[in-house]
């Protein structure tokens, strides 16, 4: 009789582990219509009555609050403009123009989805504390090493990171089609260890 138990106990346990692996593995693989500007990508459903299970359960795990569409675009980077994953013990240059909204900010995460702790207490730039060229362009480097300018810390080598481009209230245009947006390229410079 025990015997039967720790087999049934063992079943049970196993078809946990089974079900959450496999429910785990389809939220961090597969992708509900993303919109892709570069090495940007946003959901085509985040904040809309359309998203399926799939795309409310990714967005709860990420910890993203997401707003309908008319009114914020989040875009989000893990690669560069040559596709290749950021890391965190690399130097960027994100570079762009800024886009048709009321408010957009560009954020540095950790692979673990949280702000990247840094002694400069700098997470983020937005369209007021960006420092930007006469014609409006912005240059931001996100790096492990202090640079003057706008820098963005990516934290301590050895893992990767990555940015979050929100559009908050996003003209017309964008808010049809987002992936008419142009977005900042995101390229490595320097060597990279």
């Amino acid at each position: 009789m025990i015997r039967k138990l720790f087999a049934a106990a063992a079943v049970l346990i196993a078809a946990i582990a089974i079900a959450l692996g496999s429910a785990w593995w389809t939220l961090s693989r597969v992708s509900d219509s993303a919109i892709v500007v570069g090495p940007w990508r946003a959901s085509a459903f985040a904040g809309s009555v359309h998203a399926g299970l799939y795309t409310r359960a990714r967005i709860a795990l990420d910890g993203l609050f997401a707003l309908n569409r008319s009114e914020a675009i989040y875009f989000g980077a893990s690669r560069d403009d040559n596709h290749r994953p950021l890391r965190a013990s690399c130097s960027y240059l994100v570079e762009g123009s800024p886009p048709a909204a009321r408010w957009w900010s560009i954020t540095a995460y950790g692979d673990d989805h949280y702000l990247i702790a840094n002694a400069a207490n700098r997470f983020s730039y937005n369209m007021k504390n960006l420092e930007a060229g006469a014609d409006g362009t912005f240059k931001l480097i996100a790096s492990p090493v202090a640079q003057p300018g706008n820098w963005l810390p990516t934290g301590a080598p050895g893992g990767g990171f990555n940015l979050l481009f929100r559009l908050y209230d996003p003209g017309p245009d964008i808010a049809a089609n987002p992936a008419a947006a142009r977005l900042p390229s995101i390229r490595q410079v320097g060597d990279c260890p």
